[in-house]
């Protein structure tokens, strides 16, 4: 073996920790994610219980489940582009060579991390603002929302690690023609 294979075979060992890491970040931070399901069914159980059965309509419920829907939705994005399972228009893609699909994501997913950061600098702002701010909702109870609003940067982070991920496997598609896994 001369020097530039044992070279690529070690960035090809580091580029798959790398992957794998990521990967598995997303994978622990979603599953945490997931009992918030239960959470939002617990509580729109009690809101509908107190409604139908005792005409007694909570104020809180309603607006609490949508607040914390948005976590749910913001942190498990990630999850389903680590997985591929995404949306996506696969009238041509589907078609293609492993190694054009390859090259045609590393086309999208470079405008994707444009996007992406733009959303995750302006959600950060917004989140920061409402933080100095002390902003609450305009209901009844007036919950505080910088704890919600705290999850647009995060969600898109976990995003961009994931979007990472998925570029460095195109990459390695692309430049190679075989799978990084």
């Amino acid at each position: 073996m001369d020097v530039c294979q044992i070279t690529m075979g070690k960035r090809v060992k580091w580029l798959r920790f790398t992957v794998q890491r990521i990967d598995g970040f997303i994978e622990i931070i979603t599953k945490s994610v997931c009992w918030l399901i239960l959470i939002l069914m617990s509580i729109t159980f009690y809101d509908v219980v107190m409604r139908y059965f005792f005409n007694a309509p909570t104020v809180w419920a309603y607006e609490l489940v949508g607040l914390l829907f948005a976590p749910l939705w913001l942190l498990t994005g990630a999850y389903l582009l680590s997985h591929n399972e995404h949306v996506r228009m696969d009238i041509f893609y589907r078609r293609l060579s492993p190694r054009k699909k390859a090259i045609m994501d590393l086309v999208t997913y470079t405008l994707f991390l444009f996007y992406s950061i733009s959303i995750l600098v302006y959600g950060w702002e917004w989140f920061c603002l409402s933080f100095t701010r002390q902003d609450h909702s305009q209901t009844i109870w007036r919950p505080i929302l910088w704890p919600f609003k705290v999850f647009i940067p995060i969600g898109v982070g976990l995003l961009l690690f994931a979007g990472l991920a998925k570029y460095i496997r195109d990459l390695y598609i692309a430049i190679t023609g075989r799978v990084l896994e």
